[in-house]
């Protein structure tokens, strides 16, 4: 899934740029921007989640200092 949006996000951004010259192109150019936008956005919530977990969240960190 993440290829998909991926490739839209690439391909949005490609014709926005390439509609900005064309005379009244920047109507679709905003448009496909728009598209780059939201694709991105499925791009960075399809990321998994990296960050590190506490293995028991009731045990005491400071519990080495304690000597327990």
């Amino acid at each position: 899934m993440r290829t998909r949006w991926t490739s839209i996000a690439v391909v949005s951004l490609f014709g926005a740029v390439a509609f900005v010259p064309v005379y009244g192109g920047i109507l679709f150019a905003f448009i496909l921007f728009g598209a780059f936008l939201l694709a991105v956005v499925g791009v960075i919530g399809e990321m998994e989640d990296r960050t590190v977990r506490q293995h028991d969240p009731s045990m005491d960190p400071t519990a080495w200092r304690k000597g327990a």
